[in-house]
């Protein structure tokens, strides 16, 4: 589950990247992120549908979060291909394999059932689909501000740091 899980959040930093602007990477992030959250927090609770009696989880598994994830980013590769921000057919191609495949998996490693796999890969096709109708990815390209990536980001984390230790501080 480790392996899979960390391929999934390699493949929505490769995307993220790949998004070359930041209101690109913005609405990326909203179309992966909504099917899965909506699927991981919302739809499992409803389908309580258990897993199979092979899985080491508890909790259910209706729809598939990896596979949801899987057809979200499935649908970033061929949006942002069609768009031409990823020119590379090899790299479309690629992932145009691996998602089906890593689908797959989880019903191979009996983490889910058949049908908690079929529900969440279209799941996160079709909900990146819709989004990116809202979300759109454009084709400009524009380089990162190597002053947010220095300056900004830390900036944040440290002020997200000293909320917690006043919320701590608090606690006590």
């Amino acid at each position: 589950m480790a392996l899979s899980s960390a391929t999934l959040v390699f493949d929505i930093l490769l995307m993220v990247i790949l998004a070359k602007t930041w209101g690109n990477r913005a609405n990326v992030l909203i179309a992966y992120l909504t099917p899965v959250l909506l699927g991981n927090f919302v739809l499992k609770q409803i389908f309580q549908d258990p897993r199979p009696d092979l899985a080491c989880s508890t909790t259910y598994g209706m729809p598939s979060g990896h596979s949801t994830a899987a057809g979200a980013i499935f649908i970033t590769v061929m949006v942002l291909h069609q768009q031409h921000v990823i020119s590379s057919s090899h790299f479309t191609l690629f992932y145009g394999l691996r998602m089906p495949l890593q689908a797959y998996s989880r019903i191979y490693l009996h983490y889910h059932t058949v049908r908690q796999v079929l529900v969440g890969f279209p799941l996160g096709a079709v909900f990146a689909l819709v989004l990116y109708q809202y979300f759109p990815i454009s084709a400009k390209k524009q380089e990162i501000p190597r002053k947010f990536v220095l300056n900004e980001i830390p900036e944040q984390y440290r002020l997200i740091r000293l909320q917690n230790e006043k919320f701590e501080s608090l606690m006590v």
